[in-house]
């Protein structure tokens, strides 16, 4: 028995349309909450640090 395909792909998966873009907006908005990031990270180690510094004056 001989079997030939033209096309290998899976059953029930669809092909993707890859050639939608992202709008300039939304990349804007990514890099925008990418760039603050690093930020806010700093600010809730500081705060933390401050919070911790105080509370070990306390006692």
């Amino acid at each position: 028995m001989n079997a030939s395909t033209t096309e290998a792909r899976f059953a029930g998966i669809a092909s993707i349309d890859e050639t939608t873009e992202v709008s300039a907006a939304t990349r804007l908005a990514q890099y925008n909450i990418l760039n603050e990031i690093p930020g806010a990270i700093f600010g809730i180690i500081t705060v933390a640090y401050i919070v911790g510094s105080l509370l070990a004056l306390a006692h």
